[in-house]
């Protein structure tokens, strides 16, 4: 990756704000493709969580330093609400979040049930719009299945005849057809920056002593959304204000990460969109004019 001039950020200290100058690379990135897209039509379920599953494993742990490190990247959502983002029914924990009554999990949020397991994701998930980065790959098995998702469109007129030729085109050629999607791996504990330490109580949270965070590293991120009936992503509800988002919308992060002691993350090209490289990050959400 080629380094970029230096660029100047805000980022969030001691409980205040300072800028610092950081030198940026040129990542690839690979957005997620929206609803009619991939499905050909907007999830019956909508107005719900705009998410896409990358892989069927549940064996993502997030134990106190996931949690903590939750807290840093959303500095500026109420605690409560960061909390929830790992809620047994809201998109992310389905299951396996908190707030089973018959199932505590290990709460560092609220410092209680600590004897228990951590809460866990049930599937690596990413959503609509959000940019993730990785190596480009082939795999046979997924050439099989774009081409019969193709046949699929085509039988239920979800795509055009021209746009069916031209997937069919690219399902049956196309040599990198998987994204070995770069995640966190949950076995290691957050990346700090140089000269910090590991919080060891919920008050020790400093969101500027975490080397990747969502305003320089996007792609390790996915930003919760949600697709309506009309097919509009918006924004998830109790999300915080950033300044440096510049759209005065509230926003909710949560790591793209997987437990890689199962495998890695291979994921269909034909449900991204290659970014060109050097463009500006695309927005996570998209209204109808």
């Amino acid at each position: 990756m080629a380094a970029t001039p230096s660029k100047r950020i805000l980022t969030y200290s001691d409980g205040n704000y300072k800028i610092e100058d950081v030198i940026q690379s040129v990542v690839q990135w690979y957005m997620q493709r929206e609803d009619r897209e991939v499905f050909g039509s907007v999830r019956s379920c909508a107005s719900c969580p705009a998410v896409f599953v990358m892989k069927d494993d549940p064996h993502a742990f997030l134990g106190q330093q996931w949690q903590y490190y939750a807290i840093g990247i959303n500095y500026n959502m109420l605690l409560e609400d960061v909390y929830l983002l790992f809620d047994r029914a809201l998109a992310f924990a389905n299951g396996t979040g908190f707030r089973i009554s018959d199932d505590p999990r290990a709460d560092w949020f609220h410092n209680k049930d600590l004897r228990y397991k951590p809460v866990n994701l049930d599937k690596v998930r990413t959503t609509a719009r959000s940019v993730m980065t990785g190596t480009e790959q082939y795999s046979l098995m997924q050439a099989i299945l774009d081409v019969v998702q193709v046949a699929r469109f085509i039988v239920t007129r979800s795509i055009s005849f021209m746009n069916a030729r031209s997937s069919f085109v690219q399902a049956t050629t196309a040599y990198q057809n998987v994204l070995n999607v770069s995640v966190f791996d949950s076995r290691q504990l957050p990346t700090l920056k140089p000269g910090y330490s590991y919080p060891q109580d919920i008050s020790q949270v400093d969101p500027g002593a975490y080397k990747y965070m969502p305003e320089t590293h996007p792609e390790k991120f996915l930003v919760a959304n949600i697709v309506n009936s009309k097919g509009e992503v918006v924004q998830f509800p109790r999300g915080g204000l950033y300044p440096w988002t510049h759209d005065n919308t509230p926003y909710s992060f949560v790591p793209h990460i997987a437990n890689l002691a199962y495998g890695p993350i291979f994921y269909p090209m034909s449900r991204l969109y290659k970014v060109p490289l050097g463009s500006p990050k695309p927005s996570p959400y998209r209204r109808n004019v």
